[in-house]
């Protein structure tokens, strides 16, 4: 299992494109009603945006909508469940024009949510060094103020442990 993890990580653009492929390949070939499963590929798309980045998602969906265009330009009768042919077309070209949008809008979530995740790590980062600079550099002016005051005497003119005079 954890080699086909690392293989789907390694190879997900590829993988990407598989499903693509073969989503259309079965949607052509074992679907009846091709214009209601369209939407199977708002899956992979979004899916695509989330692993990938918004450029490979807006081009696999670019992908899948020129493959449904020309599957459609070959075989509209494939896709007419009974209205006109530029019914079909309108709902090819709005489904189309959703599914880019739909890859491009979760691509920019998903790069957003990454950015501020990465400024966030940094930001960790950064309060974790400055937090041990300030307890260091606490404890070094402790420790300093340990070896210089300490006082031998509790009287104020008792001497300090470096010879130094206590202040009035």
């Amino acid at each position: 299992m954890e080699a086909l993890k690392r293989y789907l990580a390694k190879n997900s653009e590829e993988v990407f494109v598989l499903i693509i492929l073969a989503g259309v390949a079965g949607i052509n070939y074992f679907v009846p009603y091709k214009l209601v499963f369209l939407n199977f590929f708002f899956l992979v798309v979004l899916l695509g945006a989330y692993y990938l980045e918004m450029r490979k998602a807006v081009l696999g969906a670019v992908l899948c909508a020129l493959m449904v265009i020309v599957h459609v330009y070959y075989f509209p009768s494939s896709f007419m469940p009974g209205f006109g042919q530029l019914d079909l077309w309108m709902n090819i070209l709005a489904w189309c024009s959703f599914l880019i949008l739909t890859g491009a809008v979760v691509g920019q979530l998903t790069h957003s949510l990454k950015t501020k995740v990465q400024r966030l790590q940094k930001l960790n980062e950064d309060l974790e060094n400055l937090q041990e600079e300030a307890g260091t550099g606490e404890e070094e002016e402790l420790e300093e103020a340990e070896g210089e005051a300490v006082l031998v005497g509790n009287s104020p003119g008792d001497s300090w442990k470096e010879g130094k005079e206590f202040p009035h």
